[in-house]
């Protein structure tokens, strides 16, 4: 790999990114970046609360219906770390890949593997006290659980005017909706109502928000070539452009049904990103692409930085002031679909690779004439020999060597190359031997050669 790759940590996304009723994980657009930030990338440095607020729709790239969905999140104190957990990401050839920590099996019953500041897989006690109805488990002290009541952070009963869908949202904010259309008009005004917590959190607040424009792709995701999307280039993805935020993710299967996403940033005024071949390859650690997701995501996002909370948590710091954000999303989407199993991309094609002999095991892995290929390996008289001589000087030197050092094993051994039927081997090497013992070395080597080279020449062991 010649790009540069490098870690860093990101705080959770705010905004609830799980699916909503009609959605899947694949088209389910995540608000992304970091909440410490504003949208125009300037640190946030002063201690704030943090409201999310996500209107978005996901539409595909060929016909298909619309799906809108809305989320909201109130963090009491982003500085001091209220809301999600963390998520480290690996960073190639300028997209990020998701990690996921692994700590070798080597966690306790009550331990669960997660990363550190430092983007380390370690293990981390799980909160188990035994708490009442009406409690909810918590480190007061570090590794020391202990109960508290549950409590809530939010803002209210939330209403929506002026969009396009009548919506209305009471804590926990769940949004359902089977409509085919989306939460917000593009380029159109609306605004947000919050009633104020009832217990902690916002204060009654009214904001207005303009919804981003739609995204749509230009040629159409669907309509990329199958050599473009399973190749070895780029792959090229362009849309109308917009003044939005653009991200694009992919997610990636390899053939043994190994998963990976990547996301990228692009300029939307570009009008177009290519996603790096190495990064869509290096999120299944470099195996061969047999499905591919891909989705491309407009957001827009205004910013407030003028509310206030109120009430106060068990162990966490509620700041008094207030930061929102109201983030519209549009989202379009398509799947490709790839080559099967025990097929692979060559030449931007799909190849059987496992019975093609011009394609053996892998692309440009060719048979010598006369062999031929048998679940991605070639077997016959050339892929033997070829073995049998890597075997002499490797699996099998020490039997080869002890034939060579054994003068009438050498020259049974230099006969029985030269014979072409059994009878020969039969009347003219054998009474080279003299006795049993040098037989034996011949047959050590023979049966080491088979051993290491079963498969090429199963047809002459």
């Amino acid at each position: 790999m010649t790009n540069p790759v490098t870690m860093t940590m990101t705080v959770g996304d705010t905004g609830d990114s799980s699916p909503t009723s009609g959605e899947t994980s694949d088209t389910t657009p995540t608000t992304g970046g970091d909440p410490t930030e504003d949208p125009t990338g300037e640190p946030m440095d002063e201690p704030h609360a943090l409201g999310t607020i996500l209107l978005g729709e996901s539409h595909p790239a060929v016909a298909g219906n619309t799906t809108p969905f809305v989320s909201a999140s109130f963090i009491p104190d982003v500085d001091g770390g209220g809301g999600g957990g963390a998520a480290c990401t690996e960073s190639v050839a300028g997209c990020q890949i998701a990690l996921i920590p692994d700590c070798n099996d080597s966690c306790e019953f009550d331990q669960f593997c997660g990363f550190d500041a430092g983007c380390q897989p370690t293990c981390q006690a799980v909160c188990d006290a035994q708490c009442a109805q009406g409690e909810v488990c918590y480190f007061p002290a570090p590794n020391t659980p202990g109960c508290k009541k549950l409590e809530t952070f939010d803002a209210g009963a939330l209403t929506f005017i002026g969009t396009p869908l009548p919506i209305t949202l009471f804590p926990p904010y769940s949004f359902m909706s089977e409509a085919n259309a989306s939460p917000f008009a593009p380029g159109g005004v609306a605004k947000i109502q919050a009633t104020g917590a009832s217990g902690a959190g916002y204060e009654k607040f009214e904001k207005e928000f303009t919804g981003t424009d739609f995204m749509q792709t230009s040629p159409k995701l669907s309509t990329i070539g199958f050599a473009e999307v399973f190749g070895a280039g780029p792959l090229p993805v362009k849309w109308t452009p917009g003044k939005g935020q653009v991200t694009i993710t992919a997610t990636v299967q390899s053939a043994d049904f190994k998963f990976g996403t990547i996301t990228c940033k692009a300029d939307d005024a570009s009008g177009g990103f290519d996603v790096p071949r190495e990064a869509l390859k290096a999120a299944i650690d470099g195996g061969d692409i047999s499905n591919l997701t891909v989705s491309v995501q407009r957001q827009r996002t205004d910013l407030f930085k003028d509310l206030t909370t109120k009430g106060e948590l068990t162990g966490v710091t509620v700041q008094p002031i207030g930061f929102l954000q109201i983030i519209t999303s549009s989202t379009e989407f398509h799947a490709f679909q790839g080559c099967s199993q025990g097929e692979a991309v060559c030449n931007n094609e799909c190849v059987d690779v496992q019975f093609d002999t011009a394609n053996c095991g892998g692309c440009g892995k060719t048979c010598v004439a006369g062999d031929d290929c048998d679940s991605g390996t070639c077997t016959g008289q050339g892929a033997c020999i070829a073995c049998d001589t890597a075997a002499m000087t490797g699996a099998c030197k020490a039997e080869n060597a002890a034939c060579d050092a054994d003068p009438e094993c050498g020259k049974f051994e230099d006969c029985y190359d030269k014979c072409q039927t059994q009878a020969c081997v039969d009347d003219t090497c054998i009474p080279l031997l003299l006795d049993q013992s040098d037989f034996d070395l011949f047959n050590a080597q023979f049966e080491c050669t088979c051993g290491s080279c079963f498969d090429e020449c199963a047809q002459f062991c």
